[in-house]
């Protein structure tokens, strides 16, 4: 899957006959017709790092398309798995905007080399953990530590170490408002 020089101006062309955006999906399905030429009508997208690998090189290229758009000062490109949308060119968009850590991660192609399925497991555990809700091991433990807790510590417990401290140093009995503020994030984090 290595890109062509020609898939932006592809990409770009495709953009503008959809002025309204097109989702990720929608546009790798273009891209597997046959008189695109890019992916093949089989290609197996539930295959988590065939997956991985498509959505980096449309991301790759949408991003390169992006930078050329704005170079040129002929457009801008608003980029997302939900909608990709040829916008016009906003003087000044480009050069405002904060470094776009996105943009410099689908532009180095050694994070496409480096992610082998594994990598690509790990990526997907920690979407759905954060889609979740749920705490990597390093945020639980260091919830538990503000809450002065070990790594063993049930919900109950977790709950009955949380209103002592709570009662212990609340800022009505000389404790300091923000330490409270921080013993609450904690446990909410852990509930």
């Amino acid at each position: 899957m290595n890109p062509s020089p020609d898939l932006t101006d592809l990409l770009h062309n495709l953009l503008q006959q959809a002025p309204q955006g097109i989702s990720e999906y929608a546009l790798i399905d273009r891209l597997k017709e046959p008189a695109m030429g890019v992916f093949t009508a089989d290609l197996d997208l539930s295959d988590n790092l065939v997956l991985f690998q498509t959505h980096f090189l449309l991301f790759n290229q949408l991003y390169q398309l992006r930078e050329q758009l704005r170079a040129r000062r002929e457009g801008d490109l608003q980029i997302s798995a939900l909608r990709i949308q040829l916008l016009p060119y906003s003087s000044g968009s480009a050069e405002l905007t904060e470094h776009d850590a996105l943009c410099s991660y689908y532009l180095d192609w050694q994070n496409l080399q480096e992610t082998d399925s594994g990598g690509v497991t790990q990526l997907l555990e920690g979407f759905w953990q954060r889609m979740a809700g749920q705490l990597s091991a390093d945020e639980r433990r260091e919830a538990l530590a503000v809450l002065e807790l070990d790594e063993q510590a049930d919900s109950e417990t977790i709950r009955r170490q949380y209103r002592r401290l709570m009662h212990q140093h609340h800022p009505d009995k000389g404790g300091q408002h923000q330490y409270c503020q921080l013993l609450t994030q904690a446990y909410r984090k852990l509930t």
